[in-house]
């Protein structure tokens, strides 16, 4: 994911983009900060000049992905959060967002009205100064709705935490941001899922401020990694949340070994700290094998290892892990969210919400069925159309579309 991005010489000068980038505050990061990295380096291809703001750990995240460090710092070092999972963490978290947002302000006179702005998120400390800033063209980018108030106050949404104020500030943000937003002229919403736009609309927002752009999955690494001899029956990643049904996945996997002879599974990431003595407890970590931190190219050598992706999560806003396996043409099996079936159609095998045996007996089904050597999963299905609509170039070519239109109507409103 971390090759050099390169300009297009050929590309006529194109106006600088500014990209507001304050949300990223420690050493790991998730699929938005994926999603904006390929943004990124699209329109450095294109031949757009980028300069962010953002703080010190925003500035190593640069480093990594080898993207060009012209940046303006907006805090004067790394924030020591400690555990943001607790409530003390949260308010010191709220702080360090804040700082940024200070650092940030200060530095917007450093934008010109000639300037493209971004944010990758509709959280304040990025969409304030977008809207602040006096740059002609503005784009924000919504990747999820956020939970409605009384989702939050009687915890209605699987990614609602008991210690409620991330989503509290949540809900907030958004319906600041896209509430404030909506009054900037030329302001262009981007939005990675297709069921965002209706939701959009109700803020008041036209068809023609809203331009989808899709999440991706790396095809491109996927198709370079050969067909590998099947190691193991399961396969799961993301990261030690309810949210992910992490009880549902632990049970499933001890019924699994009861029902299969030799049982074996994967988990790619580093979740081993505390999926392991879970594991223990029920006799399960000898069954199952961890990847710890790997590869784009290792992530898909295991996935196309493995016979069946379990996919036991409660709420997804997209699911770039399910884009994943199938893209290494891998079968899932998953709970039918709603956000699958626009997305994925029927490519993952859907099973009741949230019916644990159901699941548990679809994922037996199907190892039992790729074990015999009846891999019939994909076989009516058009499975390059739908690595072409997953793709990460796919993605790009749509947000090269959007920053072509925004540099139209910024040219005419010179």
């Amino acid at each position: 994911m971390n090759a050099p991005p390169t300009a297009n010489p050929s590309a006529t000068r194109r106006p600088r983009l500014i990209c507001f980038v304050n949300g990223i505050f420690g050493e790991g990061f998730g699929g938005g900060d994926v999603y904006f990295y390929f943004m990124a380096r699209t329109a450095l291809e294109a031949g757009y000049p980028i300069h962010f703001f953002g703080g010190h750990a925003f500035k190593n995240y640069l480093e990594k992905q080898n993207l060009p460090v012209n940046l303006t710092l907006t805090d004067s070092s790394p924030g020591r959060l400690g555990d943001v999972g607790t409530l003390p963490g949260q308010f010191r978290l709220l702080r360090d967002f804040a700082r940024r947002l200070r650092g940030t302000l200060r530095g917007l006179n450093e934008v010109k009205a000639g300037d493209i702005a971004y944010t990758a998120s509709d959280y304040w400390f990025d969409t304030i100064p977008l809207i602040r800033c006096r740059a002609r063209a503005k784009i924000l980018y919504l990747g999820m709705t956020a939970p409605t108030l009384g989702q939050i106050l009687f915890r209605r949404r699987e990614d609602i935490a008991s210690v409620r104020l991330p989503s509290l500030y949540y809900w907030m943000s958004q319906q600041l941001s896209l509430r404030r937003f909506r009054r900037c002229p030329s302001g262009i919403v981007t939005y990675s899922h297709p069921q965002i736009r209706e939701y959009a609309l109700r803020f008041g927002y036209r068809e023609s401020d809203l331009w989808y752009v899709p999440n991706g999955s790396n095809v491109v690494t996927a198709d370079r990694v050969p067909e590998q001899p099947k190691k193991f029956d399961l396969a799961w990643t993301g990261r030690v949340h309810p949210q992910k049904g992490i009880a549902d996945l632990l049970v499933t996997l001890a019924w699994l070994k009861q029902q299969l002879p030799d049982f074996r599974a994967v988990i790619i990431g580093q979740s081993r700290d505390k999926l392991e003595p879970l594991l223990r407890k029920d006799s399960l970590h000898e069954n199952v094998f961890f990847s710890g931190l790997v590869s784009e190219e290792e992530k898909f050598r295991l996935l196309k290892s493995s016979r069946v992706f379990a996919m036991p999560s409660h709420y997804e806003s997209w699911g770039i892990v399910v884009a994943e396996a199938l893209v290494a043409g891998v079968p899932v099996v998953a709970y039918k969210l709603a956000c699958y079936p626009p997305v994925f159609g029927d490519f993952v095998r859907y099973v009741s919400p949230f019916d644990g045996g159901q699941f548990q007996r679809a994922l037996e089904e199907e190892i039992r069925n790729q074990r015999a050597g009846r891999n019939n999963y994909f076989a009516s299905m058009n499975l390059a159309d739908l690595k072409q609509r997953l793709s990460w170039e796919t993605a790009q070519q749509k947000f090269r579309e959007v920053l072509a239109h925004v540099t139209d109507l910024k040219n005419q409103g010179s």
